[in-house]
């Protein structure tokens, strides 16, 4: 088969036999792919230099089985990200390499991860990234959270409380207790308006578990490794993200 081209992003790479690289991309039009970089571990210039994280490339590969051969990269840009972007991104790069199978092409993936680093390198408050970002790769997937209106088919009203059914939606209850939910905060989660600090827990708890249930038992490494880091940033910094 003749080469094949696209743009895409390293999200994960490690080293592959002496002097090899193995790395996943997602690319716009084939989704996630294996590629095999052959001697990028040679030398930093060139090629190997533009393999990085957060680097928008034009790659060329040829299609072999599971794993394709990287015949050329070059970049296209650069996600220059602050101190406090790095472990937002690196959770968006870990999110997509659990949840993506690869050669599942999805262009609203794509654009909604490019759109996420090109926000960050912007110096745009963080959480409200993340939160963007959370929505739109479940509904990508096909897992979205009906906001705007109950499992009913009723409008949110406002002013009560609703529990949030997974798969059903938004149930309206009497109860205060943690697990229940403002309507006010899911109508504006369902407007991305992330003005308000208890929209903003709300979306947090929310899409945590919604992500939880697609992600199993296994815990993300970006939390568990950056989260003390985060929460030290956030004492000096108030847009540190918070994952």
């Amino acid at each position: 088969m003749s080469e094949l081209q696209d743009e895409g992003y390293v999200l994960h790479a490690r080293a592959y036999r002496e002097t090899s690289l193995l790395l996943e991309v997602l690319t716009a039009d084939h989704g996630r792919l294996g590629l095999i970089a052959r001697g990028a571990r040679r030398g930093r210039g060139g090629q190997a230099g533009a393999l990085q994280p957060f680097h928008r490339l034009q790659l060329r590969w040829s299609p072999r089985g599971e794993l394709h051969t990287l015949t050329g990269a070059e970049e296209l840009d650069r996600h220059r990200l602050p101190p406090a972007g790095l472990p937002a991104a690196l959770y968006l790069n870990e999110l997509l390499m659990r949840l993506l199978t690869r050669h599942d092409a999805c262009d609203e993936i794509f654009q909604a991860y490019a759109r996420a680093l090109m926000q960050m390198a912007a110096g745009e408050a963080l959480e409200p990234v993340l939160r963007d970002f959370e929505l739109d790769l479940l509904d990508a997937l096909g897992y979205g959270l009906t906001l705007a209106y109950a499992a009913d088919g009723e409008a949110l009203d406002p002013q009560a409380r609703y529990r949030y059914v997974e798969q059903h939606g938004a149930v309206r209850t009497a109860g205060q207790g943690a697990d229940t939910f403002p309507g006010s905060a899911l109508l504006a989660m369902a407007a991305r308006d992330w003005r308000e600090a208890q929209t903003r827990r709300v979306a947090k708890q929310l899409l945590r578990g919604a992500l939880e249930a697609r992600l199993g038992r296994r815990a993300l490494r970006t939390r568990e490794l950056l989260g003390g880091l985060a929460r030290l940033r956030r004492m000096a910094d108030n847009n540190a993200p918070d994952l």
